[in-house]
């Protein structure tokens, strides 16, 4: 499991620790979930794009090979749900 931490302004904090309606608490847990998923996914696609960067020759022909393979199933599959 990864754990993430986020940095928030205070007075977001507080508005979020205030007594509010149920709905304002909802929406607010809603926008931070928003803004954390959003950090995963940039965080993510960091990484992808890390990994793609250093791969070497080598590995994108043998990637490239194992794809071909299965290029056959990617049709079929396509042509029956069409």
């Amino acid at each position: 499991m990864q754990i993430i931490q986020i940095e928030l302004p205070k007075t977001l904090l507080e508005r979020a620790q205030l007594k509010a309606l149920d709905e304002a608490r909802e929406l607010i847990t809603f926008l931070l979930e928003q803004y954390v998923q959003e950090l995963e996914k940039a965080h993510r696609r960091q990484a992808f794009e890390a990994y793609y960067t250093a791969r070497s020759p080598e590995e994108e022909a043998e990637e490239l090979e194992v794809l071909s393979d299965f290029g056959f199933a990617d049709a079929e599959i396509t042509w029956e749900t069409t």
